[in-house]
């Protein structure tokens, strides 16, 4: 018997205000644009613009000088679920990314774009208010107005300018109506836009580096040359295995697949120690590497473009004594199935037959760097990084005496911090942090006030966090040029040490008790003007001698 059926169409305005909420973070969102500029728009050169209009309001717009799109073309990149692309190997997979990454901040995407031998470009738009409105999917597709021509031809201006030959194609994105942008930690809306669009730049410019490292290293032939250029500035990229400048390869693997095609596909992996600060004669390369415990892992690329990581992908545990261990992990689009990529390309569902033979080849190379980590900090135990140092026992005897905020679990898990202001979440009920405050993963230190690390965020000189001891910690930036230039000189000076140690545990215990969701954006402003302007002011100061200066 034949059952009926129906049709049942989704409701449109429920759909798309859905596809809002898909989970971008705004670096995946930009870098899933460049994908579609550098793969089916085959463009050489990018340049994305990012900043505030003269009524304080959010601008974002990405160029190319790709092959561009006809009308045709550019109805076929609106629609939700694009054509796929006859290229298997393309960095675009589902088709969704151009929309759902833009709309996930904007309510009016538009799209520019003119082929070769065309004059007047085209335009595509789509206005969620319009579409939420009719309640249909009503999609702008026509030439391009004034305004759009204008915005057109000063982004392929810009362009020229860079490249510096006629430009007889290309693409713009614009996003208009921005309403979830320059967001705190917490989720409202930033109240000084000025410095949330400086470190929303900054996080952008550090994302981009990273994920089309291979694009942007035009001496790496796995990849073909893409330039990227953030608000005029070309980036150069960031290789996280120092190769050739230190990173040493300890192994290489090929992992070979027979998918349902019958035509095998491989995987490669690299996996590279770091070396320890006391090895490198250049201390620039050794920061320029950024060693710390956010670092390390695997890094996982997808057609020569970074997708995930680093993490470990479920094949460890992030240790302090192997952030020098980085692994490189690459494979080809037609592994999309092992590796489980998503809509987002970002975020994998790796099987678990492969995390198996990962964790097995990465068990013994995780045991060298962690043996080469502890050869090099047995050199210095002398110097003291334990809760036995003179600060730490201080603390200890007298943290009762002094006027700082306690923490708190309730019998749900969350945790909550109590100062001033009253009962601030920490961590909720099903274990989210809130972003008030770092959360620490590692427990070598978890019993200290005050730690060193080798970077902090926004490259701040000190920071707080919640350590897995419920102890508010006060973190020093070793990297600082004020810690390097003023703190390290006088460090053999127990005294002075502990003065030192003593003035940013109660500075920042201090911020801690007046801190809350209001408060917390003006007090990490303050902390990135402080550390910037003593960097500028220790600028002439010596540099510490080392001890091949001795």
């Amino acid at each position: 018997m034949t059952k009926n059926t129906k049709i049942v169409a989704p409701d449109t305005t429920r759909v798309i205000e859905g596809f809002r909420d898909t989970g971008y973070t705004f670096e995946a969102a930009i870098a899933d644009i460049v994908d579609n500029s550098i793969g089916p728009g085959n463009a050489r050169n990018v340049s994305i613009t990012l900043g505030l209009d003269t009524e304080n309001e959010p601008v974002v717009e990405i160029a190319d000088d790709g092959v561009g799109m006809d009308l045709d073309g550019l109805e076929n990149a609106m629609r939700y679920g694009a054509d796929r692309q006859q290229n298997p190997n393309s960095l675009s997979k589902f088709g969704l990314g151009l929309k759902t990454a833009s709309t996930q901040f904007c309510r009016r995407l538009v799209v520019v774009s003119r082929p070769v031998g065309v004059e007047v470009p085209y335009a595509a738009a789509w206005d969620l208010d319009t579409v939420v409105e009719t309640g249909d999917w009503v999609l702008e597709h026509d030439v391009a107005d004034d305004l759009e021509t204008s915005a057109f031809e000063d982004a392929l201006d810009e362009l020229l300018a860079f490249e510096g030959a006629d430009l007889g194609s290309g693409t713009l994105v614009i996003w208009d109506k921005i309403d979830r942008l320059l967001r705190t930690r917490s989720g409202k809306e930033a109240k000084n836009r000025s410095s949330a669009m400086k470190r929303t730049e900054a996080g952008l410019r550090e994302h981009l580096r990273m994920v089309f490292q291979r694009f942007l290293d035009h001496t790496d032939e796995r990849a073909r040359n893409v330039n990227i250029y953030l608000n005029g500035e070309k980036l150069r990229a960031w290789d996280p295995f120092a190769e050739g400048v230190g990173g040493d390869m300890v192994k290489q693997k090929k992992f070979t697949f027979e998918l349902s095609e019958g035509e095998p596909h491989t995987a490669l992996l690299r996996a590279f120690i770091l070396p320890r600060k006391d090895e490198v004669q250049d201390l620039q390369i050794w920061q320029e590497a950024a060693v710390s415990l956010g670092r390390q892992g695997i890094y996982l690329y997808r057609e020569g473009r970074l997708i995930d990581g680093p993490s470990w992908l479920g094949t460890g545990m992030a240790e302090t004594h192997i952030n020098n261990l980085r692994v490189e992990l690459s494979f080809e689009a037609q592994l999309d199935p092992v590796f489980g990529v998503g809509i987002k390309k970002s975020g994998v569902h790796i099987d678990e037959t492969l995390i198996e033979q990962l964790t097995d080849i990465l068990l013994p190379i995780r045991r060298e760097a962690n043996k080469r980590s502890r050869a090099g900090n047995a050199k210095t135990a002398a110097g003291g990084l334990s809760g036995n140092r003179p600060t730490e026992v201080t603390l200890g005897r007298l943290k009762s005496n002094l006027t700082i905020p306690t923490v708190t679990t309730g019998s749900d898990g969350a945790v909550v911090m109590v100062n001033k202001t009253g009962n601030v979440p920490v961590i909720g009920a099903d274990g989210q942090p809130s972003g008030i405050i770092n959360i620490t993963v590692e427990d070598e230190f978890a019993s200290m006030n005050v730690v060193r690390r080798e970077f902090l965020k926004d490259g701040v000189l000190w920071d707080m966090s919640l350590s897995t001891n419920n102890i508010l910690q006060v973190e020093l930036n070793t990297g600082h040029d004020w810690y390097q230039k003023a703190y390290l000189p006088v460090a053999s000076n127990s005294t002075m040490a502990q003065a030192i140690e003593f003035l940013f545990y109660a500075m920042a215990q201090a911020e801690l008790d007046a801190t809350n969701a209001d408060s917390q954006e003006m007090f990490e402003e303050v902390r990135v003007d402080i550390s910037r302007n003593l960097r500028k002011l220790v600028k002439d100061l010596p540099s510490p001698k080392t001890s091949d200066d001795a």
